[in-house]
C-alpha cells in the first residue's frame, strides 16, 4: 500500500463535561516535524500526544491543533478566591493601624490583585483523558486514510507513466537493432569505395573486425537497457509491494534511471532514439515530482 504524506483529518467528541475538537494536517517533508497548538488545560497529556503521533505518523510536517469547550456553567464559572481576599483585607487592615492610611479600596482594584479570581475550570475537576485520547486517535485514522487515497492517486499515476516508459524503452530496442545492422552495412560501403579489385591495399580481416567490433560495443546499449529495465522492476515491486516509508528508496532508483537513460542517449546517433531518451527523461522528472509525496 502505497501511503502520501499529504493528509488531513478531524474529529470532534463530547461528553457532559466538554467538547473536545482535533484537527490533524500533514505536508510534504524529508522527516517528521510536529508543529502543535496544545491548550494549558491538556497540558499533561501533550508528552503522550506527540508520542502517539510519532508513532503512527512515521514522516512529514505534521499540524496538530486541538480546541475546546467547557458545557458545564458550573465548571466554566468565575469566583473570588475568599481565601486570598482575606488575606489581602488582613494586610490592608495592619497597613491602615500601623502606618495611619486611610484609603478606601475600590472593587476594580480588588478584583486587580493577583489570584483574587479563579475559575473551576481546573483539569481535574474535568472528565477529558478518555474522550481527549479517542479524539486524538480518531483523528489519526482519519489523517491516515486520506493518505491511503492520495496514496492510490499517485500510485496509478506514477504506474501510467511507468507504462510510458516500457513503452518508449521497447521502441529504443528496435531502433537499437536496426542501428547494429546500418553499422555493419555502412562499414561495408566504405570499404568497398576505399579499395577496389585493383588496389595494392591489404587489409589484415581480423584487424578490420576488431575494429569494427569495438566501434560497435561503443555504440551499444544493451547494458543500459538491462539496468534501466532491472531498476523499473525493482521500483515497481517497491511501489506496490513494499512496506512504509519506501519513498526515499524510490527516489535512488529514479536516480539510477536517469544515469542508463543519459547514457543511451549520449551513445545513440540516432534521431529517433535521442527524443525518446529525451521523453523517458521527462516522464521520470513527473515521477519524481510524485515520489517526493511518498511516505
Amino acid at each position: 500500500m502505497l501511503l502520501s504524506m499529504t493528509g488531513y483529518g478531524k474529529r470532534e467528541l463530547q461528553n457532559n463535561d466538554i467538547l473536545i475538537s482535533v484537527e490533524l494536517k500533514s505536508i510534504n517533508s524529508r522527516y517528521l516535524e510536529i508543529t502543535h497548538k496544545i491548550p494549558r488545560l491538556f497540558s499533561s497529556e501533550e508528552d503522550d500526544i506527540l508520542n502517539l503521533l510519532r508513532k503512527k505518523l512515521n514522516r512529514g510536517k505534521i499540524i496538530l491543533n486541538i480546541n475546546y469547550t467547557l458545557l458545564d456553567s458550573k465548571i466554566n464559572e468565575t469566583r473570588i478566591n475568599q481565601n486570598k481576599l482575606d488575606d489581602y483585607l488582613k494586610i490592608i487592615g495592619s497597613l491602615k493601624k500601623y502606618n495611619g492610611i486611610d484609603n478606601t479600596l475600590s472593587i476594580d482594584k480588588i478584583l486587580s490583585l493577583p489570584d483574587i479570581l479563579e475559575s473551576s475550570s481546573s483539569a481535574s475537576s474535568i472528565s477529558y483523558k478518555r474522550i481527549l485520547s479517542k479524539c486524538i486517535n480518531e483523528a489519526v485514522i482519519d489523517l491516515i486514510s486520506m493518505r491511503s487515497k492520495e496514496g492510490k492517486n499517485l500510485s496509478d499515476d506514477i504506474q501510467l507513466r511507468l507504462n510510458k516508459i516500457d513503452k518508449n524503452l521497447k521502441l529504443i530496442v528496435k531502433n537499437s537493432e536496426k542501428d547494429q545492422k546500418q553499422i555493419l552495412r555502412n562499414y561495408k560501403k566504405k570499404i568497398s569505395l576505399l579499395i577496389d579489385k585493383n588496389s595494392k591495399i591489404v587489409l589484415d580481416d581480423n584487424r578490420l573486425l576488431q575494429e569494427i567490433v569495438i566501434y560497435m560495443e561503443k555504440k551499444d546499449i544493451n547494458e543500459e537497457i538491462t539496468r534501466l529495465r532491472s531498476h523499473i522492476s525493482v521500483f515497481t515491486d517497491c511501489l506496490n509491494k513494499g512496506k512504509i516509508e519506501k519513498g526515499k528508496r524510490m527516489t535512488f532508483l529514479l536516480q539510477e534511471f536517469l544515469r542508463e537513460v543519459n547514457t543511451i542517449g549520449s551513445k545513440t546517433d540516432n534521431v529517433k532514439t535521442s527524443h525518446l531518451a529525451v521523453e523517458i527523461k521527462t516522464e521520470i522528472e513527473k515521477i519524481r515530482e510524485q515520489v517526493q509525496n511518498i511516505l
